[in-house]
Protein backbone atom coordinates (compact mmCIF):
# COMPACT_ATOMS: atom_id res chain seq x y z
CA UNK A 1 0.00 0.00 0.00
CA UNK A 2 3.08 2.13 0.47
CA UNK A 3 4.09 2.53 -2.98
CA UNK A 4 0.42 2.64 -4.57
CA UNK A 5 -0.22 6.14 -6.09
CA UNK A 6 -2.46 8.11 -4.11
CA UNK A 7 -4.35 10.12 -7.29
CA UNK A 8 -5.03 6.42 -8.39
CA UNK A 9 -6.64 5.35 -4.62
CA UNK A 10 -8.46 8.67 -4.60
CA UNK A 11 -10.23 7.57 -7.89
CA UNK A 12 -10.96 4.55 -6.68
CA UNK A 13 -12.50 5.61 -3.32
CA UNK A 14 -14.50 8.32 -5.54
CA UNK A 15 -15.32 5.60 -8.01
CA UNK A 16 -16.67 3.20 -5.43
CA UNK A 17 -18.55 5.96 -3.59
CA UNK A 18 -20.43 6.47 -6.76
CA UNK A 19 -21.34 2.61 -7.58
CA UNK A 20 -22.55 2.37 -4.12
CA UNK A 21 -24.39 5.79 -4.90
CA UNK A 22 -26.02 4.00 -7.49
CA UNK A 23 -27.11 1.01 -5.56
CA UNK A 24 -28.85 2.79 -3.18
CA UNK A 25 -30.65 4.88 -5.41
CA UNK A 26 -32.03 2.05 -7.33
CA UNK A 27 -33.19 0.43 -4.52
CA UNK A 28 -36.82 0.17 -3.96
CA UNK A 29 -36.27 -0.22 -0.03
CA UNK A 30 -34.26 3.00 0.46
CA UNK A 31 -34.88 7.21 -0.72
CA UNK A 32 -32.76 8.78 -2.84
CA UNK A 33 -30.09 10.81 -1.39
CA UNK A 34 -27.90 13.35 -3.12
CA UNK A 35 -24.16 13.93 -2.63
CA UNK A 36 -24.38 14.73 1.13
CA UNK A 37 -26.28 11.83 2.00
CA UNK A 38 -29.48 13.73 2.19
CA UNK A 39 -33.07 11.98 1.32
CA UNK A 40 -34.30 13.72 -2.54
CA UNK A 41 -37.44 13.80 -3.34
CA UNK A 42 -38.32 11.87 -6.28
CA UNK A 43 -39.59 14.55 -9.24
CA UNK A 44 -42.68 14.09 -10.89
CA UNK A 45 -42.22 12.72 -14.11
CA UNK A 46 -39.50 10.72 -13.04
CA UNK A 47 -38.59 7.15 -12.49
CA UNK A 48 -39.94 7.30 -8.63
CA UNK A 49 -43.27 9.22 -9.28
CA UNK A 50 -44.58 8.50 -5.82
CA UNK A 51 -44.06 4.18 -6.19
CA UNK A 52 -46.86 4.10 -9.10
CA UNK A 53 -44.60 3.92 -12.04
CA UNK A 54 -43.22 0.15 -10.65
CA UNK A 55 -46.73 -1.19 -10.72
CA UNK A 56 -50.12 -0.62 -9.03
CA UNK A 57 -50.99 0.02 -5.71
CA UNK A 58 -48.45 2.70 -5.13
CA UNK A 59 -48.40 6.07 -3.29
CA UNK A 60 -50.54 8.39 -5.36
CA UNK A 61 -49.27 11.40 -7.52
CA UNK A 62 -50.28 14.66 -7.63
CA UNK A 63 -51.36 14.81 -10.98
CA UNK A 64 -53.45 11.89 -11.08
CA UNK A 65 -56.91 10.65 -9.46
CA UNK A 66 -57.44 8.88 -6.39
CA UNK A 67 -57.45 4.70 -6.63
CA UNK A 68 -61.17 3.79 -6.42
CA UNK A 69 -61.13 0.62 -4.22
CA UNK A 70 -64.87 -1.28 -3.61
CA UNK A 71 -65.64 -1.80 0.15
CA UNK A 72 -64.20 -4.47 2.07
CA UNK A 73 -65.77 -7.57 4.17
CA UNK A 74 -64.66 -10.43 6.00
CA UNK A 75 -61.88 -11.85 4.91
CA UNK A 76 -63.58 -15.36 3.67
CA UNK A 77 -65.58 -12.96 1.15
CA UNK A 78 -62.53 -10.76 0.34
CA UNK A 79 -60.84 -14.45 -0.71
CA UNK A 80 -63.61 -14.58 -3.69
CA UNK A 81 -62.23 -12.26 -6.53
CA UNK A 82 -64.04 -13.02 -9.26
CA UNK A 83 -67.63 -13.64 -10.24
CA UNK A 84 -67.14 -16.91 -11.06
CA UNK A 85 -65.26 -18.31 -7.83
CA UNK A 86 -68.66 -17.21 -5.70
CA UNK A 87 -70.72 -20.88 -7.35
CA UNK A 88 -67.80 -22.86 -5.75
CA UNK A 89 -68.16 -20.77 -2.32
CA UNK A 90 -72.23 -21.57 -2.50
CA UNK A 91 -71.91 -25.32 -3.55
CA UNK A 92 -69.98 -25.59 -0.56
CA UNK A 93 -72.87 -23.97 1.31
CA UNK A 94 -76.17 -25.66 -0.26
CA UNK A 95 -77.34 -29.07 -0.41
CA UNK A 96 -76.86 -30.23 -3.81
CA UNK A 97 -80.97 -30.06 -4.57
CA UNK A 98 -80.69 -26.49 -3.90
CA UNK A 99 -77.45 -26.04 -5.95
CA UNK A 100 -78.82 -28.00 -8.78
CA UNK A 101 -81.64 -26.02 -8.93
CA UNK A 102 -80.15 -22.61 -9.35
CA UNK A 103 -77.13 -24.23 -12.07
CA UNK A 104 -79.11 -26.39 -14.36
CA UNK A 105 -79.69 -25.48 -17.64
CA UNK A 106 -82.19 -27.50 -20.00
CA UNK A 107 -81.90 -30.47 -21.30
CA UNK A 108 -77.85 -31.43 -22.33
CA UNK A 109 -77.08 -27.74 -21.40
CA UNK A 110 -75.90 -26.58 -24.94
CA UNK A 111 -77.53 -23.07 -25.00
CA UNK A 112 -76.22 -22.63 -20.87
CA UNK A 113 -72.93 -22.93 -22.32
CA UNK A 114 -73.71 -20.70 -25.79
CA UNK A 115 -74.32 -17.92 -23.51
CA UNK A 116 -71.11 -17.67 -21.90
CA UNK A 117 -69.53 -18.82 -24.92
CA UNK A 118 -71.03 -16.29 -26.89
CA UNK A 119 -68.90 -13.45 -24.97
CA UNK A 120 -65.94 -15.31 -26.87
CA UNK A 121 -67.04 -14.28 -29.96
CA UNK A 122 -66.18 -10.76 -29.90
CA UNK A 123 -62.89 -9.11 -29.65
CA UNK A 124 -62.75 -5.37 -27.77
CA UNK A 125 -61.18 -2.80 -29.95
CA UNK A 126 -59.43 -0.52 -27.78
CA UNK A 127 -58.55 3.46 -28.17
CA UNK A 128 -55.54 4.55 -26.93
CA UNK A 129 -54.03 8.23 -26.07
CA UNK A 130 -57.80 8.96 -24.76
CA UNK A 131 -58.47 11.23 -21.61
CA UNK A 132 -60.01 8.23 -19.72
CA UNK A 133 -59.40 10.43 -15.87
CA UNK A 134 -63.09 10.56 -15.42
CA UNK A 135 -64.18 6.95 -15.97
CA UNK A 136 -68.42 6.70 -15.65
CA UNK A 137 -71.21 3.68 -15.19
CA UNK A 138 -74.40 6.38 -15.17
CA UNK A 139 -76.45 5.42 -17.51
CA UNK A 140 -79.87 6.68 -18.27
CA UNK A 141 -83.22 4.51 -18.44
CA UNK A 142 -86.84 5.42 -18.56
CA UNK A 143 -86.12 9.37 -17.94
CA UNK A 144 -83.45 8.85 -14.99
CA UNK A 145 -79.91 8.52 -14.39
CA UNK A 146 -78.64 5.63 -12.26
CA UNK A 147 -75.00 4.89 -10.88
CA UNK A 148 -74.98 1.58 -12.43
CA UNK A 149 -76.10 -0.57 -15.47
CA UNK A 150 -76.06 -3.58 -13.44
CA UNK A 151 -79.42 -4.87 -12.81
CA UNK A 152 -80.38 -8.09 -10.28
CA UNK A 153 -82.50 -10.31 -12.34
CA UNK A 154 -85.59 -11.87 -11.61
CA UNK A 155 -85.43 -15.47 -9.97
CA UNK A 156 -87.52 -17.72 -7.87
CA UNK A 157 -84.61 -19.15 -6.11
CA UNK A 158 -83.12 -16.55 -3.20
CA UNK A 159 -85.31 -17.98 -0.67
CA UNK A 160 -84.18 -21.66 -1.51
CA UNK A 161 -80.19 -20.67 -1.25
CA UNK A 162 -81.01 -18.81 2.36
CA UNK A 163 -83.36 -17.82 4.63
CA UNK A 164 -84.48 -14.39 3.69
CA UNK A 165 -83.26 -14.13 0.40
CA UNK A 166 -85.55 -11.59 -0.94
CA UNK A 167 -85.20 -9.45 1.96
CA UNK A 168 -81.34 -9.79 1.77
CA UNK A 169 -81.15 -9.42 -2.20
CA UNK A 170 -83.14 -5.76 -1.77
CA UNK A 171 -81.25 -4.53 0.86
CA UNK A 172 -78.47 -5.64 -1.24
CA UNK A 173 -80.02 -3.85 -3.92
CA UNK A 174 -80.23 -0.32 -2.18
CA UNK A 175 -76.95 -0.73 -0.93
CA UNK A 176 -75.20 -1.02 -4.29
CA UNK A 177 -77.94 1.23 -6.34
CA UNK A 178 -78.65 -1.83 -8.42
CA UNK A 179 -82.22 -1.86 -9.65
CA UNK A 180 -83.85 -5.18 -8.72
CA UNK A 181 -86.57 -6.73 -10.61
CA UNK A 182 -89.25 -8.45 -9.24
CA UNK A 183 -89.55 -8.99 -5.19
CA UNK A 184 -92.40 -9.45 -2.90
CA UNK A 185 -94.51 -6.32 -2.54
CA UNK A 186 -95.35 -6.10 1.08
CA UNK A 187 -91.95 -6.74 1.81
CA UNK A 188 -90.34 -3.63 -0.84
CA UNK A 189 -93.39 -1.41 0.64
CA UNK A 190 -92.40 -1.85 3.75
CA UNK A 191 -88.72 -0.93 3.19
CA UNK A 192 -90.02 2.12 0.72
CA UNK A 193 -91.25 3.18 3.79
CA UNK A 194 -88.34 3.19 5.89
CA UNK A 195 -87.01 4.90 3.09
CA UNK A 196 -84.81 2.07 2.42
CA UNK A 197 -86.24 0.21 -0.48
CA UNK A 198 -83.87 0.02 -4.17
CA UNK A 199 -85.62 0.85 -7.25
CA UNK A 200 -87.73 -2.33 -8.38
CA UNK A 201 -89.82 -3.52 -11.04
CA UNK A 202 -92.78 -5.51 -10.47
CA UNK A 203 -92.54 -8.73 -12.22
CA UNK A 204 -94.47 -11.16 -13.77
CA UNK A 205 -94.69 -14.66 -16.11
CA UNK A 206 -97.40 -13.45 -16.72
CA UNK A 207 -101.57 -13.91 -16.33
CA UNK A 208 -104.30 -15.45 -19.04
CA UNK A 209 -106.92 -13.00 -17.77
CA UNK A 210 -107.54 -9.34 -18.11
CA UNK A 211 -108.70 -9.38 -14.71
CA UNK A 212 -105.38 -11.57 -12.95
CA UNK A 213 -103.31 -9.03 -15.37
CA UNK A 214 -105.09 -5.95 -14.09
CA UNK A 215 -104.72 -7.51 -10.15
CA UNK A 216 -100.97 -7.70 -11.23
CA UNK A 217 -100.42 -4.11 -11.98
CA UNK A 218 -102.40 -2.45 -8.72
CA UNK A 219 -101.05 -4.73 -6.78
CA UNK A 220 -97.64 -3.46 -8.22
CA UNK A 221 -97.91 -0.10 -8.04
CA UNK A 222 -99.04 -0.09 -4.86
CA UNK A 223 -96.27 -1.15 -3.46
CA UNK A 224 -93.88 0.95 -5.19
CA UNK A 225 -92.51 -0.69 -8.63
CA UNK A 226 -91.25 1.39 -10.55
CA UNK A 227 -91.80 -0.51 -14.10
CA UNK A 228 -93.71 -3.87 -14.97
CA UNK A 229 -90.95 -6.77 -16.17
CA UNK A 230 -93.24 -9.01 -18.32
CA UNK A 231 -91.16 -12.72 -18.77
CA UNK A 232 -92.47 -14.02 -22.00
CA UNK A 233 -91.01 -17.21 -22.80
CA UNK A 234 -92.06 -19.54 -19.59
CA UNK A 235 -95.56 -21.53 -21.16
CA UNK A 236 -94.62 -24.75 -20.00
CA UNK A 237 -92.12 -25.44 -17.62
CA UNK A 238 -88.90 -27.44 -18.92
CA UNK A 239 -86.97 -30.30 -19.09
CA UNK A 240 -83.77 -30.02 -16.68
CA UNK A 241 -82.26 -33.43 -16.07
CA UNK A 242 -80.30 -32.20 -12.58
CA UNK A 243 -83.83 -30.95 -10.71
CA UNK A 244 -85.48 -34.04 -12.33
CA UNK A 245 -83.02 -36.56 -10.75
CA UNK A 246 -83.13 -34.61 -7.12
CA UNK A 247 -86.83 -35.38 -7.07
CA UNK A 248 -87.38 -31.40 -6.75
CA UNK A 249 -90.16 -30.36 -4.64
CA UNK A 250 -91.17 -26.46 -5.99
CA UNK A 251 -92.79 -25.90 -2.39
CA UNK A 252 -89.15 -25.48 -1.32
CA UNK A 253 -89.26 -22.17 -2.71
CA UNK A 254 -92.40 -21.26 -0.36
CA UNK A 255 -91.66 -23.40 2.86
CA UNK A 256 -87.82 -24.08 2.70
CA UNK A 257 -88.85 -27.42 3.92
CA UNK A 258 -87.91 -30.22 1.06
CA UNK A 259 -90.53 -32.76 1.42
CA UNK A 260 -93.38 -30.81 2.38
CA UNK A 261 -97.11 -33.13 2.66
CA UNK A 262 -97.95 -30.78 -0.18
CA UNK A 263 -94.80 -32.52 -2.39
CA UNK A 264 -95.49 -32.94 -5.56
CA UNK A 265 -93.16 -33.52 -8.27
CA UNK A 266 -91.60 -30.31 -10.03
CA UNK A 267 -89.53 -32.06 -12.69
CA UNK A 268 -90.03 -34.88 -14.01
CA UNK A 269 -88.24 -36.37 -17.25
CA UNK A 270 -90.81 -36.28 -20.13
CA UNK A 271 -93.29 -34.60 -17.75
CA UNK A 272 -95.20 -31.52 -19.68
CA UNK A 273 -96.22 -28.86 -17.07
CA UNK A 274 -98.05 -25.82 -18.40
CA UNK A 275 -97.65 -22.67 -16.66
CA UNK A 276 -98.58 -19.69 -19.15
CA UNK A 277 -99.40 -21.65 -22.54
CA UNK A 278 -102.07 -19.15 -23.20
CA UNK A 279 -100.16 -15.79 -22.97
CA UNK A 280 -100.31 -13.71 -26.23
CA UNK A 281 -100.08 -10.21 -27.41
CA UNK A 282 -103.66 -9.84 -25.46
CA UNK A 283 -101.65 -8.91 -22.24
CA UNK A 284 -100.44 -6.04 -23.80
CA UNK A 285 -103.69 -4.74 -24.38
CA UNK A 286 -105.10 -5.47 -21.36
CA UNK A 287 -102.44 -3.55 -19.32
CA UNK A 288 -101.06 -0.78 -21.40
CA UNK A 289 -104.01 1.42 -21.17
CA UNK A 290 -104.25 0.39 -17.60
CA UNK A 291 -100.72 1.76 -16.23
CA UNK A 292 -98.15 4.86 -16.47
CA UNK A 293 -95.54 2.61 -15.42
CA UNK A 294 -93.11 1.25 -17.94
CA UNK A 295 -93.42 -2.00 -19.30
CA UNK A 296 -90.33 -4.21 -20.14
CA UNK A 297 -90.75 -7.49 -21.77
CA UNK A 298 -88.19 -10.33 -21.17
CA UNK A 299 -87.65 -13.22 -23.20
CA UNK A 300 -87.28 -11.95 -26.58
CA UNK A 301 -84.55 -12.94 -28.94
CA UNK A 302 -85.49 -12.16 -32.66
CA UNK A 303 -86.08 -9.08 -34.35
CA UNK A 304 -90.10 -10.11 -35.43
CA UNK A 305 -90.85 -10.38 -32.10
CA UNK A 306 -88.91 -7.30 -31.09
CA UNK A 307 -90.84 -5.16 -33.68
CA UNK A 308 -94.21 -6.78 -32.23
CA UNK A 309 -93.18 -5.55 -28.92
CA UNK A 310 -92.42 -2.17 -29.82
CA UNK A 311 -95.59 -2.38 -31.72
CA UNK A 312 -97.50 -3.31 -28.75
CA UNK A 313 -96.47 -0.77 -26.58
CA UNK A 314 -93.63 -1.92 -24.95
CA UNK A 315 -91.14 0.43 -22.98
CA UNK A 316 -88.03 -1.88 -23.10
CA UNK A 317 -86.48 -5.16 -24.28
CA UNK A 318 -84.70 -8.03 -22.58
CA UNK A 319 -82.96 -9.81 -24.80
CA UNK A 320 -82.96 -12.99 -22.88
CA UNK A 321 -83.38 -17.27 -23.15
CA UNK A 322 -84.41 -17.51 -19.10
CA UNK A 323 -80.59 -18.34 -18.34
CA UNK A 324 -81.20 -20.87 -20.38
CA UNK A 325 -83.56 -22.75 -18.45
CA UNK A 326 -86.42 -23.03 -21.11
CA UNK A 327 -85.89 -24.87 -24.56
CA UNK A 328 -82.18 -26.43 -24.88
CA UNK A 329 -81.09 -25.44 -28.26
CA UNK A 330 -81.18 -21.82 -28.26
CA UNK A 331 -77.91 -19.78 -29.27
CA UNK A 332 -76.65 -17.31 -26.58
CA UNK A 333 -77.99 -13.90 -26.16
CA UNK A 334 -75.08 -12.07 -27.26
CA UNK A 335 -75.45 -13.29 -30.24
CA UNK A 336 -78.79 -12.50 -30.91
CA UNK A 337 -78.41 -9.12 -29.34
CA UNK A 338 -77.52 -6.92 -32.70
CA UNK A 339 -80.43 -9.01 -34.37
CA UNK A 340 -82.72 -7.46 -31.57
CA UNK A 341 -81.00 -4.08 -31.44
CA UNK A 342 -81.13 -3.85 -35.16
CA UNK A 343 -84.97 -4.76 -35.76
CA UNK A 344 -85.89 -1.83 -32.76
CA UNK A 345 -83.58 0.60 -33.96
CA UNK A 346 -83.28 3.04 -32.00
CA UNK A 347 -86.96 3.06 -30.77
CA UNK A 348 -87.05 1.89 -27.01
CA UNK A 349 -83.83 0.66 -25.02
CA UNK A 350 -82.60 -3.07 -25.07
CA UNK A 351 -80.95 -4.58 -21.92
CA UNK A 352 -79.38 -8.07 -21.90
CA UNK A 353 -79.19 -10.94 -19.70
CA UNK A 354 -77.41 -14.51 -19.78
CA UNK A 355 -73.72 -16.00 -19.25
CA UNK A 356 -72.46 -12.13 -18.12
CA UNK A 357 -69.23 -12.50 -16.10
CA UNK A 358 -66.68 -10.11 -16.47
CA UNK A 359 -66.51 -5.54 -16.89
CA UNK A 360 -65.12 -6.92 -20.33
CA UNK A 361 -68.51 -8.71 -21.07
CA UNK A 362 -70.41 -5.79 -20.60
CA UNK A 363 -68.49 -3.37 -22.68
CA UNK A 364 -69.20 -6.26 -25.16
CA UNK A 365 -72.64 -6.20 -24.62
CA UNK A 366 -72.81 -2.54 -24.66
CA UNK A 367 -70.94 -2.28 -27.81
CA UNK A 368 -73.42 -4.37 -29.34
CA UNK A 369 -76.36 -1.83 -28.21
CA UNK A 370 -77.60 -3.22 -24.72
CA UNK A 371 -78.35 -0.40 -22.70
CA UNK A 372 -77.31 -2.57 -19.36
CA UNK A 373 -77.34 -5.80 -18.22
CA UNK A 374 -78.89 -8.31 -15.77
CA UNK A 375 -77.27 -10.96 -13.68
CA UNK A 376 -78.76 -13.95 -12.04
CA UNK A 377 -76.83 -16.53 -10.93
CA UNK A 378 -73.74 -14.62 -10.06
CA UNK A 379 -75.99 -12.75 -7.16
CA UNK A 380 -77.38 -16.15 -6.12
CA UNK A 381 -74.09 -17.61 -5.72
CA UNK A 382 -73.49 -14.88 -3.77
CA UNK A 383 -76.22 -15.01 -1.35
CA UNK A 384 -75.75 -18.54 -1.24
CA UNK A 385 -72.32 -18.06 0.33
CA UNK A 386 -72.17 -14.88 1.86
CA UNK A 387 -75.84 -13.43 2.21
CA UNK A 388 -76.77 -10.06 1.80
CA UNK A 389 -73.05 -9.15 1.97
CA UNK A 390 -71.98 -11.73 -0.93
CA UNK A 391 -74.57 -9.74 -3.36
CA UNK A 392 -73.19 -6.93 -2.38
CA UNK A 393 -69.46 -8.29 -3.25
CA UNK A 394 -70.85 -9.53 -6.63
CA UNK A 395 -72.04 -6.11 -7.84
CA UNK A 396 -69.48 -4.68 -6.54
CA UNK A 397 -66.56 -6.79 -8.33
CA UNK A 398 -68.77 -6.51 -11.37
CA UNK A 399 -68.73 -2.77 -11.19
CA UNK A 400 -65.27 -2.56 -10.44
CA UNK A 401 -64.69 -4.52 -13.21
CA UNK A 402 -66.35 -2.35 -15.37
CA UNK A 403 -64.55 0.66 -14.45
CA UNK A 404 -61.40 -0.69 -15.21
CA UNK A 405 -62.21 -2.21 -18.67
CA UNK A 406 -64.00 1.58 -19.28
CA UNK A 407 -60.75 3.27 -18.70
CA UNK A 408 -58.48 0.27 -20.69
CA UNK A 409 -61.09 0.41 -24.02
CA UNK A 410 -60.45 3.98 -24.39
CA UNK A 411 -64.32 4.61 -23.65
CA UNK A 412 -64.19 6.10 -20.19
CA UNK A 413 -67.91 6.42 -20.19
CA UNK A 414 -71.31 4.07 -21.22
CA UNK A 415 -72.37 6.98 -23.51
CA UNK A 416 -69.05 6.64 -25.89
CA UNK A 417 -69.35 2.84 -26.08
CA UNK A 418 -70.75 1.98 -29.14
CA UNK A 419 -69.93 -0.27 -32.40
CA UNK A 420 -66.59 0.73 -32.95
CA UNK A 421 -65.28 -0.77 -29.69
CA UNK A 422 -66.17 -3.99 -31.04
CA UNK A 423 -65.22 -6.90 -34.09
CA UNK A 424 -66.52 -10.15 -34.56
CA UNK A 425 -63.83 -13.06 -33.17
CA UNK A 426 -64.91 -15.26 -36.05
CA UNK A 427 -64.09 -12.38 -39.12
CA UNK A 428 -61.13 -11.23 -40.44
CA UNK A 429 -60.03 -7.73 -38.97
CA UNK A 430 -60.83 -5.04 -41.84
CA UNK A 431 -60.56 -1.32 -40.80
CA UNK A 432 -64.00 0.68 -41.33
CA UNK A 433 -65.89 -2.90 -41.38
CA UNK A 434 -67.29 -2.68 -37.47
CA UNK A 435 -70.21 0.09 -38.57
CA UNK A 436 -71.74 -1.65 -40.85
CA UNK A 437 -73.61 -4.59 -41.17
CA UNK A 438 -70.71 -7.26 -41.66
CA UNK A 439 -70.42 -6.31 -38.03
CA UNK A 440 -73.95 -6.69 -36.71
Amino acid sequence: MSNANPHQAARSRRRAIRNLAALVAGSPFMSLVDADGEPVQAQAGGAQQGGRQGGPGGAPRGDRPEVVRPPTYRDEIMKVINLHEFEDAAKKALPIAAYDYVAAGAGDELTLRANREAFSHYWIRRKIMVDVTKVDTSFELFGKTYDTPILLGPGAGKNIVIADGEKLSAQAAFQTKAIMVGGPGPMLLEMGKAGKAPVWWGATLGEGTQAQALEFVKRSEDSGASALCLTVDYPYTSARDRPSRDGWDPEWVRTRVYGTPEFRTGFQAGMIDPYTPNLTWEWMKWVRPATKLPIVMKGILTAEDARLAVENGVSAIVVSNHGARTLDGMGGTLDALPEVVEAVNGRVPVLVDGGIRRGGDVIKALALGARAILIGRPFLWGLAAFGQDGVQRVVELLQGELRIALGLSGAGTLKAVDRSFIRPAWKAYRPGAVSGSASR
